[in-house]
């Protein structure tokens, strides 16, 4: 018997924002004898010399694939590399939690199991916050062991490989192998393969390990006909092992049963493939309905499957989720339209469950008023142009026009930074909530302005990382639909500085996502930052015309932002009066030491109100320097670059805006750049100060709490907008600041 108690098998293809931290929360653990081995799956863009330079621990163990084989392949090349008693796996994109392995190791050991399953956190898009996983926390809140599938039957809705301890000789002498055939979505064929040979299952019931999400991850990429081909695939596969197993003798027939109930509900909650085959226009969708309707088969279940004591558990029958109530007919239904055949009836019926939602009214008194939509892109010159217009009403209003006072923040807006306004944020908060009393108050006045032209303008309108940015901007442009023309207005700027700007905004405006390293954030938006054709197809959709995209380096050298913008709004006769604003209307760019002093604050804090609070103390003691170095290397602000030019740039020049990429390319190649040094002594004690200052005491023995202090605590007055608003809001507030 191997004296390794463990191997943790890591599979790698170009996850190198994150494996740091996958590793080290492995090393962290404290467990003697693990071996940790990364197999390295994309030897194409990453060789041994990539890994080298990568500096990971020097106990890991490198496997390199002589090609892509895909996640299953990389898996199989770790239990064949290893002769540890047991083994785990771990994404490299994912975590530990502390002790959390140590725990489930124990467990497994104390058990003698051949799998023990521990739960699993789920973090956000984009955000370090966690969330115990749902179908963790209603199955396996409990610590439990048994005699196989028959004595732990919830298990076989373990939710993927990764959340289980498996012994090494198990796996070995049942050749429980991943299927290289499944390239992706494998872990639900190997689940079940596993649960139904385990002579012993346990479940530790306490959370040890994060599954990050990650925008452009398996998991929230829309499909696409080859994604669809794989879904498919696994389901037929899935059912075909069940059915074998439930030939077996004295085998309960619940466990096909629930099956086949879990494949339905996957084709109606959690898969679009659907309506993709009830069009009718494709025959290799066509295709997919054929096999769908075979692999339903005959299995047929009645009324007494909801009281299945594990599938009412995990049933969405009957209940009210995002997407549509389907009660326990149309689930018949459904399913009896799937075997015939019948999938545009399927679908049909899906459609009648999903909920139907009045629209709001749209904002009236427009028709016949030309709308100018400002895209307030970060770091473009939005706060200084949304200041100037509010300083030049009355000049505006003569050449009619109106910058609306209407859903305006307030002076007692709660700014991180000095100078932080932005702009038009109210009339988002009330598209979002589908407030309808805000819009009458912009309506009434338009309506008393006289005005022709409508200016709105808020800061980062585009929205770029917005979890529901289809639904949010669907709002705000149903809302000013009745206006008889509209054009948006933009000022980009050079994609690598965008990208990097974004960022800095991101952390320093104490958001929960601003607790990640700027690789990471790259890693999931760099490709949506650089897609102008797909940043701006909702704008140019609503207006109907192309965006105008004004160049904000150009602007700078130039004619200046206030110009610029006046001729792209057909205002030309107020181009030459250009409003002088005080300097404390100015919002200075954080230099890159502040950046990294907020991202370490943004992960220390859990705290929204406490996090914007120590920001805006620090930064009102420590402005920013005049340090335009970037934290990214030349070669990654070259990628980005690239990115553009690949996606955006003849799209971008056709409306306005070309930077010169060969002159920016060159600039890079010359650049001679110093990473970010350490903290500096006098950022951290700052940055200490600021902290301490926003200490409330606590209560007393008996005594009541003290009364919570609240941003909006500033007088009589107060703040239009307070740091714990309801849900829908904060997610807003999130998204306007990021």
């Amino acid at each position: 018997m191997s004296d390794t108690r463990l191997a943790v098998i890591v599979p790698f293809y170009n996850e190198t924002a994150y494996i740091g931290l996958a590793l080290n929360s492995i090393l962290a653990q404290g467990i003697p004898d693990t071996e940790i081995i990364v197999v390295n799956d994309n030897p194409a863009e990453y060789d041994a010399a990539a890994f080298e330079r990568m500096g990971l621990p020097r106990s890991v163990r490198v496997l390199h694939h002589p090609v892509n084989l895909g996640l299953s392949a990389a898996r199989n090349s770790g239990i064949a590399a290893t002769t540890a008693r047991r083994i785990a796996f771990l994404d490299a994109d994912d975590y530990y939690l502390a002790e959390g392995l140590t725990a489930q190791l124990a467990f497994a050991e104390q058990t003698g199991a051949d799998i023990t399953h521990a739960n699993c956190c789920l973090s956000t898009v984009g955000s370090p916050a966690l969330t115990l996983l749902p179908r963790d926390r209603i199955l396996f809140s409990s610590q439990k062991t048994g005699a196989g599938l028959k004595g732990v039957e919830q298990a076989q809705f373990i939710t993927s490989s990764w959340s289980s301890i498996y012994r090494r000789d198990f796996l070995i002498a049942r050749d429980l192998l991943f299927d290289e055939a499944q390239v992706k979505f494998e872990d639900r064929l190997f689940v079940l393969h596993t649960v139904t040979a385990a002579e012993r299952i346990a479940c530790l019931g306490k959370p040890v390990r994060v599954w990050r999400r990650r925008a452009g991850s398996i998991s929230v990429t829309k499909p696409d006909l080859a994604i669809h081909r794989l879904q498919v695939q696994l389901l037929e596969k899935c059912m075909a092992h069940m059915r074998a197993h439930a030939a077996a003798p004295d085998m309960p027939q619940r466990f096909l049963r629930r099956e086949v109930f879990n494949t339905l509900s996957r084709l109606i909650w959690d898969m679009d493939v659907l309506p993709l085959i009830a069009r009718g226009d494709d025959p290799d969708y066509a295709d997919l309905g054929q096999r769908i309707t075979a692999l339903l088969g005959e299995d047929r279940f009645g009324q007494q499957i909801f009281d299945d004591p594990v599938l009412k558990l995990v049933s969405r029958v009957g209940m009210q989720t995002r997407k549509m109530t389907v009660r326990r007919q149309d689930f018949f239904d459904i399913h009896r339209q799937l075997r015939d055949g019948n999938i545009p009836g399927a679908v049909a019926t899906i459609d009648g469950c999903r909920a139907s939602v009045a629209a709001p009214a749209v904002l009236s008194g427009t028709r016949g008023r030309h709308l100018v939509l400002h895209i307030g892109m970060h770091k473009t010159g939005s706060t200084y142009l949304q200041r100037g217009l509010m300083a030049r009403q009355g000049r505006l209003r003569a050449a009619g026009a109106l910058f609306p006072k209407t859903g305006l923040a307030g002076d007692d807006f709660f700014a991180v930074r000095q100078g932080g306004f932005p702009g038009h944020l109210g009339l988002l908060v009330a598209a979002r909530n589908r407030d309808g009393e805000i819009w009458q108050d912009l309506a009434r006045e338009i309506a008393d302005s006289k005005a022709r032209t409508v200016i709105l303008s808020c800061e980062n309108m585009l929205a770029p990382i917005t979890d529901d940015r289809e639904a949010l901007l669907s709002a705000l442009f149903h809302r000013l639909s009745e206006f008889e023309t509209c054009q948006v207005v933009a000022f980009a700027r050079r994609p690598d500085h965008w990208a990097e700007m974004f960022y800095r905004e991101l952390v320093c405006n104490g958001q929960r996502r601003g607790a990640r390293s700027l690789p990471e954030f790259l890693v999931d938006y760099a490709a949506a930052l650089t897609d102008y054709p797909a940043l701006f197809a909702p704008f140019e959709a609503f207006s109907n015309r192309p965006v105008i995209l004004l160049d904000h380096e150009a602007a700078r050298r130039g004619a200046g932002h206030w110009a610029c913008f006046m001729g792209a709004a057909g205002l030309e006769t107020l181009a030459a009066d250009r409003p002088d604003l005080p300097a404390s209307h100015g919002y200075a760019t954080p230099d890159r030491e502040q950046v990294a002093a907020a991202r370490l604050l943004n992960s220390m804090l859990t705290s929204e109100e406490q996090r914007m609070l120590v920001l805006r103390g620090f930064f009102a003691t420590h402005p920013p320097r005049p340090d335009p170095r970037s934290a990214l290397s030349p070669a990654e602000r070259l990628a980005l670059v690239e990115a553009f030019a690949a996606t955006s740039a003849p799209f971008a020049a056709a409306r306005g805006y070309a930077p010169d990429l060969d002159a920016i390319r060159a600039e890079l190649a010359a650049e001679v750049w110093e990473p970010p040094a350490a903290l500096s002594g006098e950022i951290l004690e700052g940055l200490l100060q600021a902290r301490l200052q926003v200490e409330r005491p606590a209560a007393e023995a008996g005594a009541p709490p003290p009364k919570r202090f609240e941003l909006g605590d500033r007088g009589t007055g107060g703040l239009t907008i307070r740091i714990r608003p309801r849900p829908w809001l904060s997610r807003l507030l999130g998204w306007v600041t990021n």
